[in-house]
């Protein structure tokens, strides 16, 4: 068996693995098993067969080994709205369909919208970006960390390819509001901060109040807020008195 005409066992070894395989039934099916290290981007391989009973040496079949990336990342996600996670494929010689499997390891139909929107993405020279979006009401009665899948199978070569299935952890994240308080000497400047925890993204708005009045009202020279900066699904947002 050869690659661009060289032995695949002279290339590397340990990245290939040759089976002549075993005669049977007027037939003989032999392998070549290629290591992920080797298997990469697209290539053609080349059976090379030598038969006394037909005269035949060096008889050649080129084979075609083509390969497809999918990116499926894990996420944390708020419960307070709808969430959709996406499944990315490139690399792909024809368009095929995606199948999403849920937690219980069931496959998600798209008729079951109460729960979930199943957008199967637009095949674009190779590539295609499939959606399952997961209803507020289904993400409150998810564990707290749930596997979700997507699956899908060359449409090109559907006989002899595997299916290939990605699975990511969806990690729920409830909204919870820490205060900082504290007790200082009278008459001196002091900060005090919320810590807000369960927020995938910076938070819109962040507004301090005193009996109900926004701070920046009262005195424009007296308080100093800061909305803080989101990071690691929280935020602390500070108001300094002077």
């Amino acid at each position: 068996l050869e690659k661009n005409g060289v032995d695949v066992t002279i290339l590397s070894e340990s990245n290939y693995v040759v089976s002549a395989g075993t005669y049977g039934s007027n037939s003989q099916t032999t392998t070549l098993t290629v290591k992920a290290a080797a298997n990469t981007v697209d290539s053609t391989y080349t059976c090379a067969v030598s038969s006394e009973e037909w005269l035949v040496s060096d008889r050649l079949t080129n084979v075609l080994l083509n390969v497809f990336a999918v990116v499926f990342d894990d996420r944390s996600v708020a419960t307070g709205v709808d969430q959709s996670l996406t499944c990315t494929i490139s690399g792909l010689s024809q368009n095929t369909p995606v199948t999403w499997i849920d937690p219980e390891n069931n496959e998600i139909s798209n008729t079951d919208t109460n729960n979930y929107v199943i957008d199967q993405g637009t095949y674009v020279f190779g590539s295609k970006a499939s959606t399952l979006t997961i209803k507020q009401s289904k993400l409150e009665n998810l564990s707290s960390s749930s596997i979700f899948k997507c699956q899908l199978k060359s449409a090109f070569y559907p006989t002899y390819s595997p299916d290939v299935v990605k699975e990511m952890t969806l990690t729920l994240i409830g909204l919870s509001v820490q205060p900082i308080n504290k007790e200082v000497l009278t008459a001196t400047d002091a900060t005090i901060s919320c810590v807000i925890s369960g927020i995938t993204r910076q938070l819109d708005a962040v507004i301090w109040r005193k009996d109900g009045t926004d701070v920046t009202a009262l005195s424009g020279n007296n308080y100093v807020v800061s909305a803080g900066t989101f990071g690691s699904n929280s935020q602390t947002t500070t108001s300094l008195p002077l």
